[in-house]
């Protein structure tokens, strides 16, 4: 008995003291959170303080700076002398003020970032030999010669029911992949059976284009650019348009560069029609086959020299037996540095794109020399006809493409309205075009300009071939024994009718010295605001705030 007695005890000890324990533990909690809260209320205390006084020293700088202050009517609302309602309207009027002058300020800035740039005249007089010559685009409107025709018809090898005079008559189909539906008929058999005939002989579409197309040196009777005879072959090229394959002069494109790379266009020194471009056509009636217009003579493009000749060149028609003046007068824009570096400027710098496509020359169709709007909107209608049609016209240069056939015609046909259009990419057809909303703010295929280009104005004056007159090359006589009697021929003149001529600036529409001027004019015109207002807002609520918070610190350590 005694001895449970004594575990009883001993067991109600051991209670005890893990009350105590408890209790020693809830009284310490107690304690540190008294303390946490002690403190956080200091520091409340601490920042509140803070705040009165910085309210204080605010209000007591505020007004100060009010009273002081060179912007006009901040005085009036400082003055403890006026009434109530008096300061509190002088307020509102101040308020207005700077509200007013803030709209104008925005309104400013969105006007500059919408119209970053500005297009001046520098000079009107500017000299000629500062600008590149046109490249000249010769096409004979003839696009399948006769003549060619029938002997590449001779070498064919052809079914056992289709004949060679039935042939040559099909032949005309090719201008339809120029201009798809051009003969307005179900022809889509006879596309076949000629392509099936291409294909028996091993013939792509560029090669037979080649063989029935008249070569620049039957074309091109006699040469002479700058007063001096040149043979023609060795200043045109072959090259392919949107007209088919034609002749270029000046016309400088990717191959040329890989070749030559510091090959510039031409330039002239001089104006007058003896020292440009002169060229003796020779036209064949007789040869036409397969025309692009109902009319004999050839169509004369003049575009920049790296320009793809397009549809949207400076063209003029020159019939047969006639003589032709183009007087040329050209036009320079260009971007300053400042252009450069204005990031809203609605242009793109040659060097930029090229950069930019550097890495992606395998994915394009057509690699121009340079870049332009033209040309890009050149490489969008071609990779349009990819897209839908899976190939790309032969006119356009190719890039490991392959080249629409006449079976393709079709397809392409169907998709002209696409890609033939100033948007490619958008069905501009007829009976969707007047439901067609494009959005204006864009650009057709991200197409923008270029900041620096040359733009060439052509007037045309054109007269009769006097039959009484005989020519050697390009020079004339009145015998007959000592030239030759014109047939079926046409002279053309193409030249720089000035020394002189313009040239435009672009340039930015403000930089910061107008900015500033123009935001100092209107906080001044609203506000009486000035460059010592700025002076005076920095010495009063920055200077005197900290002069009188470390002087208030000073004396309160010395108290």
């Amino acid at each position: 008995m005694a001895r449970r007695k004594m575990i009883l005890k001993f067991i109600n000890e051991e209670n005890r003291t893990d009350d105590l324990i408890f209790l020693v533990k809830k009284s310490m909690s107690l304690v540190n959170h008294d303390k946490y809260t002690r403190r956080k209320l200091r520091w409340n205390e601490y920042c509140e303080r803070i705040l009165r006084k910085c309210g204080s020293i605010l209000k007591k700088q505020t007004f100060e700076f009010c009273r002081e202050t060179s912007l006009h009517g901040y005085k009036y609302i400082a003055e403890t002398r006026r009434s109530m309602p008096e300061r509190i309207a002088w307020a509102i009027t101040v308020l207005i003020s700077l509200v007013i002058a803030i709209v104008i300020m925005k309104f400013t800035y969105d006007y500059y970032s919408d119209h970053a740039t500005l297009s001046v005249i520098e000079s009107t007089h500017r000299g000629i030999w500062n600008y590149p010559f046109p490249a000249v685009t010769v096409c004979d409107f003839n696009r399948v010669s006769l003549k060619l025709t029938r002997q590449l018809v001779e070498k064919l090898k052809l079914p056992p029911t289709v004949s060679k005079e039935f042939i040559i008559q099909e032949m005309k189909l090719l201008n339809e992949l120029l201009y798809p539906g051009e003969h307005e008929l179900n022809i889509r058999s006879n596309l076949t059976r000629l392509q099936v005939i291409f294909d028996m002989n091993g013939l792509s579409i560029p090669t037979v284009i080649n063989l029935v197309t008249r070569s620049c040196n039957n074309l091109l009777g006699a040469c002479k650019w700058k007063a001096k005879e040149k043979d023609c072959k060795t200043i045109f090229q072959p090259s392919f348009t949107r007209y088919g394959m034609c002749c270029s002069f000046n016309y400088i494109t990717r191959e040329n560069i890989l070749e030559e790379p510091n090959l510039q266009p031409h330039r002239m020194t001089s104006c007058g029609y003896q020292s440009g471009l002169n060229i003796l056509l020779n036209l064949d009636p007789d040869d036409y086959h397969a025309s692009l217009v109902k009319s004999i003579g050839a169509k004369i493009m003049l575009h920049s020299p790296f320009d793809y000749p397009d549809d949207n060149a400076a063209s003029k028609l020159l019939p047969v037996n006639k003589y032709s003046f183009l007087i040329v007068q050209p036009e320079e824009m260009y971007s300053t540095d400042n252009v450069r570096r204005e990031s809203t400027r609605y242009c793109i710098f040659h060097d930029e794109i090229d950069a930019m496509n550097g890495e992606n020359k395998k994915k394009r169709y057509f690699i121009p020399a340079r870049y332009s709007v033209i040309n890009c909107l050149v490489e969008c209608r071609a990779s349009v006809i990819q897209t839908k049609c899976g190939c790309i016209p032969y006119y356009y240069p190719q890039n490991n493409a392959r080249v629409c056939n006449l079976r393709d015609l079709e397809c392409v046909e169907t998709y002209k309205y696409w890609y033939d259009t100033a948007w490619p990419g958008t069905d501009m057809s007829p009976n969707v075009v007047s439901l067609t909303e494009l959005n204006t703010n864009e650009r057709p295929c991200n197409c923008h300009p270029d900041c620096n280009f040359y733009a060439y104005q052509v007037q045309n004056s054109i007269g009769n071939l006097n039959e009484r007159i005989y020519y050697t090359g390009l020079s004339y006589t009145n015998y007959p024994s000592k030239g030759k009697a014109w047939k079926n021929q046409s002279v053309i003149h193409i030249f720089f009718g000035d020394l002189v001529s313009i040239q435009y600036r672009r340039d930015i529409r403000y930089s910061w010295r107008h900015v500033f001027a123009t935001f100092g004019g209107l906080l001044g015109l609203f506000a009486g605001f000035s460059l010592m207002s700025v002076a005076e807002l920095v010495y009063f609520f920055i200077i005197r705030v900290i002069t009188e918070a470390f002087t208030n610190k000073g004396n309160a350590e010395n108290i």
